[in-house]
């Protein structure tokens, strides 16, 4: 039976964390082939077609494709291999949903409504802040200094709901990892039954210290701000819970898990929403503790 639901890493003075940004990721915008993973459904209608550094994910709903999220802008071929190694058309993607104003999880978003004509939403909250200071959005550690902010066509708020086919979204703003960060919930379906899913669009603590937050020039209570969207969040009710990188709900573990034991899938759980909820908090709660 497996039982890891998430792994949010540990607290570390800012400078530690700021320092090893970059480097730790030299090697990805180098050679990004050995990060791909070979997509897979993660059940019913709902697949995973990310990498090893951002998670994507892709929703059938009969009427076209629904894609959380659009990853590095160097990962732009293993994504669109991945949608078709799934047998299907990037043609059919209509919507694409980024979860929050950084480079690394909208950063094929232009190329993609290039090549086929996809609707991009993102919040508000984070499209405001971007046009008013573009420098949130995180360019300076982008891959390629060619690439620019990709703004949405269209802006969502708390409580607005985005349908497509069989499948609407409702979104949720979650502040905490940016200002705009969005959670969205809906169900996936085989066909038979339905099972619900929780994502919540941004978990990293880096954009949470002081020394950020003063930089680039944010609410100084962020910190409390993000206590109370976990707050919020945990009275939802999730079968199936999505993570905006990998290890934030261990994918990468739970695909070899599923492998390994057919029959089994380990993204079901519905007591994993709340696992991964009371783990954020703790290490939120340290993380103001140690004053950071």
């Amino acid at each position: 039976m497996y039982i890891k639901e998430c792994d949010l890493g540990s607290n570390k003075p800012y400078c530690e964390v700021i320092d090893g940004f970059l480097p730790n990721l030299s090697d990805y915008y180098k050679n990004p082939v050995p990060y791909r993973v070979d997509p897979f459904r993660i059940w019913g209608n709902l697949y995973y077609v990310g990498d090893k550094k951002v998670c994507m994910h892709l929703v059938d709903t009969g009427k076209g494709l629904i894609l959380f999220d659009s990853g590095y802008s160097h990962h732009y071929e293993g994504l669109i291999g991945s949608v078709k190694a799934l047998g299907f058309s990037p043609s059919d993607i209509k919507v694409l949903i980024h979860s929050h104003g950084h480079f690394d999880h909208f950063g094929c978003g232009d190329r993609i409504r290039r090549e086929f004509g996809t609707k991009i939403y993102m919040s508000k909250a984070d499209t405001d802040l971007l046009y008013e200071m573009p420098e949130r959005a995180l360019m300076k550690y982008a891959p390629c200094k060619e690439d620019s902010i990709c703004y949405p066509d269209a802006t969502i708020r708390d409580g607005d709901v985005i349908t497509l086919g069989n499948t609407s979204i409702e979104c949720v703003l979650s502040p905490g990892h940016t200002p705009g960060t969005m959670s969205f919930f809906f169900h996936a379906t085989d066909g038979n039954t339905q099972k619900k899913v929780g994502y919540l669009g941004g978990v990293g603590f880096l954009t949470l210290y002081r020394e950020y937050l003063h930089e680039f020039r944010l609410d100084m209570q962020m910190l409390s701000i993000f206590k109370q969207t976990i707050e919020k969040l945990s009275a939802r009710d999730v079968d199936i819970f999505l993570g905006n990188h990998p290890n934030h709900n261990c994918t990468l573990e739970k695909r070899q898990y599923m492998l390994k034991n057919p029959g089994e899938n380990p993204f079901v759980n519905p007591k994993g929403w709340s696992i991964f909820l009371q783990a954020l908090e703790k290490r939120r709660a340290d993380f103001e503790r140690l004053g950071y």
